[in-house]
């Protein structure tokens, strides 16, 4: 653990900051100014700190405001403490507490790392442009300008921005004015220069202050109560692309006022798609930034995932306007008040405006099986997880954890308290804090006043606590037992914590919690016992008696469960299996229960469980022919049912459905389903509207794996020269499923040429690569050898920690543990990776232990297939 960096806002409270900026896309470099007003509290000193990343403060000036006037005190030196991320400040003056101004000019240069002040390239009309864009979550407005960069310290900005005549200049707020420049910020020879002031913000963090420079356009609505809003792209972006997004973000602004019972805080809401970007959104107050495919919508071209991608992401950053700006944690330890309630909302506006495409079932299924999963793991985070140092910040983004298990968690309240209470809750918590900053423990008192129950008490367990209980149901007619336990794949991680457990049994013979570790009662009836009805609660159910598991089986059979507990009971069984409770065969027996399944969220985990059960191909090669043979049964009835064409009025589900259908039917090799994908991207060579978007990454994949070798150059050649970002992103998943070592030796000598692939996606072609068994020795050895470029091109991005978690996810075998172990145990010593090498070094051994010990039910059942 590093030594704790010491928290300047407890001496330094800024009140406001007045900022120009003036970055030179020519040189890749800026100089700006500004002028911050705070107090000073705290024992007297003889300088004033600020942080500052790679930033030069060339000169500087402190006014102290007294009462009876202004006073200077001169600047005697200026030290810029780099390996701090300080600015010092030295005057042979006091600084007592009281007001001060601080004036500073200073400058730098702009890198491409994807955070701070940073460029985004794209190509129109055959020439490359840069956009200038920002990224400060967490921690990198220090690297724009020297500031108290903590989520406490907030205050308003005035920004001012120099740039060329002819360029978009987007910030939070809108502009305020513009006039010539002329001034000595820039070099008179960069061309026409203007000066843009925006207005200025309201009192809020420097992470979410955000500015874009560059050739861009938009399309614009406005909401009901009036706020502006447009969604932009570069001019590379057809204006067409914008306008689902734009629908999407409008309605999501008019559901949340209602919703939250507070108004949206600022006159416009700028959703802006950015070509180079690390995170999938960032939601900067009034001026939301995206990576191009989760924003924008080709006409004709956007599948109906991708729109529901679209929607849940801009109601995701929408909802933060709310949860996270108007209102923010006090310190990053409490990130999940901003992250596991957009999780929620991300599903909670969509399921209101698109009711077809039954959102919460996508929220089980999405949320729910990542959150389970990654949660069973031996070392995992809690939600809530102590930050000492900045380096620390970045770890803390374990999507399956803040965000998926911190949404479903907020689910689980919302649904055990009840939604009117949920949302008063929420009013009065926004009223009460707007502008200001909040720990859990504020949330918990506005919706215990609103519920009249003990918030703090049912929620911090699951909060502070990581994992979660296995909830066991012994029932012999009336009589019944329930008891949880600790729950983690690998039982050496156990042990005696309870959870405050909500039943949703639906039944008025049980009490509504499990709040200690056993329950006896008498029921009124013999009618088996379900828990956890409709997977609001975050655990797992374990049901003891084989007649209580056959009748549950019967249930999935005939129809008379609903979509999200036949998910979680197939979920549930696979991983009480890899823990040991019973044979990974006996898994495999229950999918056949889901023989007439036909809702796409269920066949997910269908598919889930069958690429679980091809990991054992790992051990024993000659099943792969035997699983092939078993999916291809599978699938038969749905494939009739759906074929290849959709039909008018088609549901959502059968949409999305059609694809996970046709992509068993490739793997497995039907050669009925196989000759059809190749004569469909034969007739996309020719005409690309032929292609049904949805099934678009699975041809190309079969004509990958199954075609003529010249298809590789051929999409390589499509992926750079299209601007469809979701194009690209269906070439990367089709172009790494490829079983020619060549190829994979071609596609990973691309991923260190930004104009190739960009920084941003090179990470998903390598661990596509390293996921592919056939590829996996070619990309693992590719990842060691160029480990200091992964370390130059991701070490300050929060994809960083994502190398030793979805690399651990593709070994199988002690060999491969080995390999893993000798390369990545050295690097626990990185604050940044430690936490994911731990918990994957324990995943490993406890999936070789688990393929070890179940590989012979698994040999048998396909044996009797």
């Amino acid at each position: 653990m590093p030594a704790s960096v010491r928290r300047l806002y407890t001496e330094l409270k800024p009140s406001s900051y007045e900022l120009t900026i003036a970055p030179n896309a020519e040189t890749l470099t800026f100089q700006g100014e500004i002028v911050v007003r705070l107090k000073k509290t705290g024992r007297p000193s003889q300088r004033i700190t600020f942080h500052q990343h790679g930033l030069k403060v060339e000169s500087a000036r402190i006014v102290y405001h007294e009462k009876k006037g202004e006073r200077e005190l001169p600047v005697t030196r200026i030290n810029n403490q780099n390996s701090l991320d300080e600015v010092r400040l030295h005057t042979d003056a006091m600084v007592y507490s009281g007001e001060y101004e601080v004036h500073m000019h200073f400058s730098s240069i702009i890198e491409r790392n994807l955070t701070g002040l940073y460029p985004s390239y794209f190509t129109a009309d055959d020439k490359e442009h840069i956009l200038l864009t920002t990224q400060f979550e967490s921690h990198y407005a220090r690297q724009m300008f020297p500031c108290i960069d903590e989520p406490e310290a907030k205050a308003t900005f005035t920004l001012t921005v120099i740039a060329p005549k002819d360029d978009v200049v987007l910030s939070n707020t809108p502009v305020a004015g513009e006039t010539p420049y002329t001034g000595d910020l820039w070099p008179t020879s960069a061309g026409e220069l203007r000066s843009v002031t925006f207005q200025q913000t309201p009192r809020m963090s420097t992470y979410l202050l955000a500015m874009a420079i560059g050739k861009m356009h938009s399309r614009s609505t406005k909401t009901a109560r009036g706020t502006d809003v447009s969604v932009w792209g570069t001019i590379a972006q057809p204006a067409e692309a914008f306008d689902f997004a734009l629908d999407a973000a409008k309605r999501s602004i008019e559901f949340f006022e209602n919703y939250f019972g507070v108004p949206y805080p600022l006159p416009k809401s700028d959703h802006l798609a950015l070509p180079d970007f690390s995170s999938g959104a960032m939601e900067n107050w009034g001026l939301i930034v995206y990576r191009e495919r989760v924003l924008l919508a080709y006409p004709n071209e956007a599948a109906q995932s991708t729109k529901e991608t679209i929607a849940s992401v801009v109601a995701h950053e929408v909802s933060h306007q709310w949860f996270g700006n108007l209102v923010t944690m006090r310190w990053w330890n409490d990130l999940w008040l901003n992250e596991s309630f957009a999780n929620v909302m991300e599903y909670e506006a969509p399921a209101k405006l698109f009711p077809e495409w039954n959102m919460w079932d996508e929220f089980v299924a999405n949320e729910g099986i990542a959150a389970l999963r990654r949660d069973a793991q031996k070392g995992i985070q809690a939600i809530k997880t102590e930050v000492h140092h900045p380096d620390e910040i970045n770890t803390l983004f374990d999507p399956s954890i803040v965000y998926a298990k911190g949404g479903r968690l907020i689910n689980m309240l919302k649904v055990h308290i009840g939604e009117p209470a949920f949302q008063k809750g929420l009013a009065a918590y926004f009223k009460k804090h707007a502008y200001g900053n909040t720990a859990g423990s504020d949330l918990w008192d506005a919706m215990q006043h609103a519920s009249n129950t003990d918030v703090g008490a049912f929620m911090n367990p699951w909060i502070e606590q990581s994992n979660f209980p296995v909830v066991t149901v012994a029932q012999a007619g009336r009589d019944i037992v329930i008891t949880q336990k600790h729950f983690t794949e690998s039982d050496e991680g156990t042990d005696k914590r309870l959870w405050p457990v909500p039943l949703f049994a639906g039944r008025s013979d049980l009490p509504d919690r499990l709040d200690g570790g056993v329950l006896h009662r008498k029921l009124t009836s013999e009618d088996f016992v379900i828990l956890n009805q409709g997977s609001a609660g975050h655990y797992l159910v374990r049901y003891e008696s084989p007649e209580h598991r056959a009748h549950l089986a019967d249930l999935v059979r005939n129809g008379k469960l609903s979509v999200s507990d036949r998910l979680m009971l197939l979920n549930g069984a696979a991983m009480l299996a890899k823990a040991g409770y019973q044979p990974f065969g006996d898994v495999l027996e229950l999918v056949g229960a889901y023989a007439d399944e036909d809702n796409e969220s269920v066949w997910g985990i269908i598919s889930l469980v069958v690429s679980e059960a091809r990991r054992f191909i790992d051990l024993d090669e000659s099943l792969e022919a035997t699983i092939k043979q078993f999916i291809g049964r599978m699938i038969q009835k749905q494939y009739t049912r759906l074929g290849w064409e959709e039909r008018e009025n088609e549901s959502a589900s059968d949409q999305k459905l059609r694809a996970t259908i046709i992509a068993l039917g490739v793997y497995a090799e039907d050669k009925a389903i196989l000759a059809e994908a190749l004569r469909r991207f034969a007739a996309y060579q020719q005409d690309a509207s032929n292609l049904n978007p949805e099934l678009r990454s699975i041809v190309m994949g079969a004509a990958v794996r199954h075609g003529a070798p010249e298809v590789t150059a051929e999409l390589l050649q499509l992926h750079d020269s299209t601007s469809n970002a979701d194009l690209r992103s269906d070439i990367c998943a089709a172009l790494t499923v490829t079983e020619r070592t060549d190829d994979a030796t071609l596609l990973l000598n691309r991923l260190t040429d930004p104009k190739l692939v960009k920084p941003q996606d090179a990470d998903y072609w390598l661990f596509y690569l390293i996921r592919n068994r056939h590829t996996r020795a070619n990309a693992w050895d590719w990842m060691v050898a160029h480990w200091n470029w992964v370390i130059e091109t991701y070490s300050g991005d929060k994809s960083y920690d994502d190398f030793p978690r979805y690399t651990a996810s593709a070994c199988n075998t002690e060999a491969w543990a080995d390999k893993y172990e000798a390369f990545f145990a050295p690097k626990q010593s990185d604050i940044t990776l430690k936490r994911n090498i731990a918990v994957a070094l324990s995943e490993i051994q406890t999936r070789v232990r688990w393929l070890r010990r179940d590989l012979p039910s698994v040999q048998a059942f396909f044996t009797h297939q």
